[in-house]
């Protein structure tokens, strides 16, 4: 029994997750680390400007307590030592909230330092200090962010080429995913096909467990099924066609041979009548011989079967078969045309020759009565080429693509006292395609049909 690996349906919706799992652990992944980001630039930039408000802020105070200090000395009242003192303290509380931005406690400290001197003693206290320590300082907590913001920037960076670099790991292992679901969906149905092609061909199938889908592996039962069911249909299509045989040819012998007694005048002598009634029988019994051979051997060309390869003479098969028609090609006064190079292929003589005597008898019939029938060979290319052309009307071009269908006959007038079968061709090109080789029509106009026949020179 096969592994089953579950339905096509299952296997599609795994595959699905399979694939999209790591695209949304990405887009999670980023969506974090964007939030983060922006979290901490929102923080920076908040943090830079409140910062740069309270820079804007200490300088001006830093002035105002110079000059109040310098107001005092001059007039020495005591509302504007209290107005000094008023902006001492806010200096103090604004450079609590700046030491809290900044984190700058050394610079704090001094400041603090120095404002307690100038509270001391506001007369005599050196106070020009003051907007120096307070300009340097908000240089140092301006740089400071900026190195921060600096810092940011090449997290940021840093960040952006670890998503890149985890975006293509995803990337790859998603592709690897693809590939191996695909490989478990397809390999599978790579497999059905050829064991289609298989049942198609009538070749051996095999019957190795296979590994896929449900719905896949029921197929396969009814493939196997329908082999089975086939290979019965051929075995009682090939007894029909053996009893028929023997039952048709018993009395076809009989009333060929009485035919044959009765035109020798063996039983009496007969007239004119007589003898034309006799020439029916016999024209009509050879006709119902060849259609019963014809049959035979369409039935036999269907069957699986094994090539006998072997060195065969080309020109010497051709000149056998044309032999064969010799009777029909004298009664039409027909020109046949055969090659004189000797050339030798390897491939099935039977087979071979089913293809060669159904071209022939098929350009005999055709042709018109003194016309003439040319058979030419050629290498190209590893393959043997055999062109049979013959005089006579062209083929219709609607009946073009049917005349290699069983039992098709076209509107074209046959020459001769035999009426065709419609399966000559048809054997013709089954015996061709069982050699791995082609039959095909190369020309079709007035007073020149050529059929192509093309083979391997050495099919192994």
């Amino acid at each position: 029994m096969a592994t089953r690996i579950g339905s096509l349906k299952q296997l599609v919706f795994i595959a699905f997750l399979l694939i999209i799992s790591p695209i949304g652990f990405l887009l999670y992944k980023t969506s974090a680390v964007l939030d983060e980001q922006l979290k901490s630039s929102y923080e920076q930039t908040q943090t830079a400007i409140e910062l740069g408000q309270q820079n804007n802020i200490l300088e001006r105070m830093a002035e105002d307590i110079v000059r109040t200090a310098q107001q005092y000395r001059i007039v020495q009242n005591s509302a504007i030592l209290e107005r000094l003192q008023d902006n001492i303290n806010t200096y103090r509380n604004r450079l609590a909230v700046h030491k809290f931005l900044a984190e700058t406690k050394p610079d704090h400290n001094v400041i603090n330092d120095l404002l307690t001197i100038i509270e001391r003693d506001p007369k005599g206290a050196e106070l020009s200090p003051l907007p120096l320590l307070t300009y340097q300082l908000t240089n140092r907590s301006h740089a400071q962010m900026l190195a921060a913001l600096e810092e940011l920037q090449k997290e940021a960076r840093a960040t952006r080429t670890a998503l890149w670099q985890q975006a293509a790991l995803l990337i790859v292992a998603t592709a690897v995913l693809m590939l191996l679901m695909t490989t478990l969906i397809s390999r599978p149905i790579g497999q059905l096909v050829r064991r289609i092609r298989s049942v198609g061909k009538r070749e051996p199938l095999s019957h190795k467990p296979l590994r896929g889908p449900r719905e896949i592996v029921q197929l396969q039962d009814q493939i196997i099924w329908l082999d089975e069911h086939l290979s019965e249909l051929e075995s009682v299509k090939a007894e029909f066609f053996r009893h028929i045989s023997h039952e048709l040819k018993t009395p076809l012998t009989t009333l060929r041979e009485g035919a044959d007694l009765l035109a020798e005048e063996v039983p009496g002598p007969l007239n004119d009548r007589q003898h034309h009634v006799v020439s029916l029988i016999q024209s009509g019994s050879v006709s119902l011989q060849k259609l019963i051979e014809q049959l035979l051997d369409y039935n036999r060309v269907q069957q699986v079967h094994l090539l006998s390869l072997e060195p065969v003479n080309l020109d010497a098969i051709i000149s056998e078969t044309t032999h064969t028609h010799q009777l029909q090609i004298i009664e039409k006064s027909l020109e046949i045309t055969t090659p004189k190079e000797r050339m030798s292929v390897k491939t099935d003589t039977e087979m071979l020759k089913r293809v060669l005597n159904n071209l022939i008898s098929n350009a005999v019939c055709y042709s018109d009565t003194g016309g003439a029938i040319t058979i030419t060979t050629k290498r190209t290319n590893h393959m043997m080429t055999v062109d049979v052309s013959n005089t006579g009307s062209a083929i219709p071009e609607n009946e073009v693509g049917k005349i290699f269908e069983p039992f098709f006959q076209g509107t074209r007038k046959r020459h001769g006292p035999l009426k065709g079968s419609g399966i000559g061709l048809s054997i013709a090109l089954e015996a061709a395609l069982a050699l791995n080789g082609n039959l095909c029509i190369a020309e079709n106009i007035q007073d020149k049909i050529t059929f192509r026949f093309t083979i391997p020179l050495d099919p192994s």
